[in-house]
């Protein structure tokens, strides 16, 4: 991940958005130093706030470890759809 200076960002905005959209990169903002941000294309955005749902759902994280641990006689398949 690429981290620049908020100063930095604010000057090349457009440019920085064309990467993070076409390279699929993230960059961290810095301001004053320290991490203030980061800048992320809309479909990696989507697919953490996925991943965040479903980390947050203790049922269905239960249904994931059974299904790894090979207990699939009461594991039930979800779809994201």
């Amino acid at each position: 991940m690429k981290t620049l200076p908020l100063a930095e960002v604010k000057a090349n905005f457009g440019h920085l958005i064309d990467q993070v959209v076409k390279r699929d990169e993230q960059i961290l903002i810095a301001r004053s130093g320290r991490p203030a941000a980061v800048v992320v294309s809309a479909d990696k955005y989507d697919t953490l706030c996925e991943t965040f749902a479903i980390r947050s759902d203790r049922e269905l994280m239960a249904e994931i470890r059974r299904f790894f641990f090979n207990d699939t006689a009461t594991t039930e398949i979800y779809t994201l759809e």
